[in-house]
């Protein structure tokens, strides 16, 4: 109940900042994902090389800061051993990040929360099975990043999200399983209003 009531709060609070903004920009952007997973009880886990790809909304609060909206498709998940035989987690999310962007010249640094939809999950053991219900349809990560703006509306951007929360739903082998990656990322912005462009 109090998440729902935060989350609803968030969002007021978004609507209601976008009609007082003095820069708007709106774009697509997509990239690599390096991702792994912190098992509980499994040693020499192994990154997976995904990929996202999604779209962004950022506009400039009438303080300091401003707030990035996205909204993502990413594959995540890891590489492991077990008895000798490789196992390998593929996860889909729809991730949501919701982070406070500063600006600095050409460079950006931003922060925040990061809400993910589990849409699928699959094993390879030298055949696909689905392992979906071994996991929770929702995780929550914290997002560190940094950005530059290029020319022809391009921009750049690593971030370092990290996994806060259990998504193992195998309560019968008390698993701890948590989402970790490296993200970069290529954009390109549709929209950008009181946005100082960089010229080549």
């Amino acid at each position: 109940m109090i998440k729902k009531a935060i989350t609803i709060f968030f969002l007021f609070f978004l609507l209601s900042n976008i009609s007082y903004s003095q820069k708007l920009e709106i774009g697509l952007k997509g990239g690599t994902n390096f991702a792994t997973q912190k098992l509980n009880g499994i040693s020499g886990v192994e990154s997976i090389t995904g990929y996202h790809i999604g779209g962004f909304l950022y506009f400039k609060l009438p303080i300091l800061f401003g707030i990035q909206v996205e909204g993502q498709y990413s594959t995540q998940g890891s590489e492991f051993q077990i008895n000798q035989v490789i196992n390998k987690n593929n996860l889909r999310y729809i991730n949501i990040p919701i982070l406070i962007r500063n600006d600095f010249g050409p460079f950006n640094f931003h922060f925040g929360p990061q809400f993910g939809i589990l849409t699928d999950a699959f094993s390879l053991k030298g055949v696909k099975n689905s392992i979906k219900d071994q996991f929770l349809g929702r995780d929550f990560s914290i997002v560190v990043g940094i950005a530059v703006r290029l020319p022809a509306n391009l921009g750049l951007s690593l971030r370092y999200v990290r996994g806060l929360r259990n998504i193992s739903d195998n309560n019968l082998l008390n698993n701890e399983t948590k989402n970790t990656m490296f993200q970069l990322s290529l954009k390109y912005s549709l929209i950008q209003w009181g946005i100082k462009k960089n010229k080549k």
